[in-house]
């Protein structure tokens, strides 16, 4: 897509949506000098057309990117000198990068202005934590407006995860617990031995032998040899 279908495209998109309540108004030449001298760098040439040719904002995704100077499109009043000088006052916010839209919650889509292609930088400070809010998500302002065009949400902004793992959603849980194995045997059911009447009579085990009748031998008759001495129970 070149660059001149592109504007064509956001053109009649502006004209179509309701961002604008009134008549759409154009970024004067006058208010970009002035945001280039307080930015300290040159708006990329591509959104400098747009401003100057279709809109002073309330394009992009959800008609929400802001314009620069008083007749801005802005939902808060601001425009992105206002928000960039929010963000330069930031212990370590590099020179250069301007919010242009906010997605909601403290998430932004910041516009690099040191390279005249016009790279895009996310900002979400609830992703890995605020020191790595701050993350380049490789593509230029041209290939986000081509996406977002006809006034759809822009893409997920991309964390590094540096400091703790990128959370999964929906959140991955154990295995239950399998149930345990029916104990019911398959197959056709045994059938119980008959039952039988236990006897009355008490058998002592084989292995313990009889205890002899008081003033027996113990000696079985059939083990004596003829020359063994009489029993003492025999006449």
């Amino acid at each position: 897509m070149t660059e001149d279908e592109l504007l064509d495209l956001l053109r009649a998109r502006v004209a179509a949506a309701t961002a604008w309540r009134g008549p759409v108004e154009l970024a004067t030449p006058g208010a970009i000098a002035e945001a280039e001298h307080m930015i300290g760098l040159p708006l990329p040439p591509l959104l400098r057309r747009i401003y100057l040719e279709v809109a002073n904002g309330g394009f992009g995704p959800r008609d929400g990117v802001l314009g620069v100077g008083e007749n801005a499109w802005s939902d808060d009043g601001g425009d992105i000198v206002d928000h960039y000088g929010d963000f330069s006052s930031a212990p370590g916010h590099p020179r250069g990068l301007v919010p242009v839209y906010e997605v909601g919650c403290a998430i932004w889509w910041l516009l690099d202005f040191r390279d005249p292609a016009g790279p895009m930088w996310g900002w979400d400070p609830g992703g890995c934590c605020i020191e790595h809010a701050l993350a380049p998500q490789g593509p230029t302002l041209a290939d986000w407006l081509a996406e977002t065009h006809d006034g759809g949400e822009a893409r997920e902004i991309e964390q590094p995860w540096v400091c703790r793992p990128r959370p999964v959603w929906p959140p991955v849980r154990p295995p239950r617990r399998s149930p345990p194995a029916d104990p019911t045997p398959s197959g056709p059911p045994e059938i119980a031995a008959d039952l039988r009447k236990r006897s009355a009579v008490r058998i002592p085990p084989t292995a313990t032998p009889r205890r002899p009748a008081p003033g027996r031998d113990p000696r079985p008759r059939w083990s004596l040899s003829p020359d063994a001495p009489p029993r003492s129970d025999e006449p």
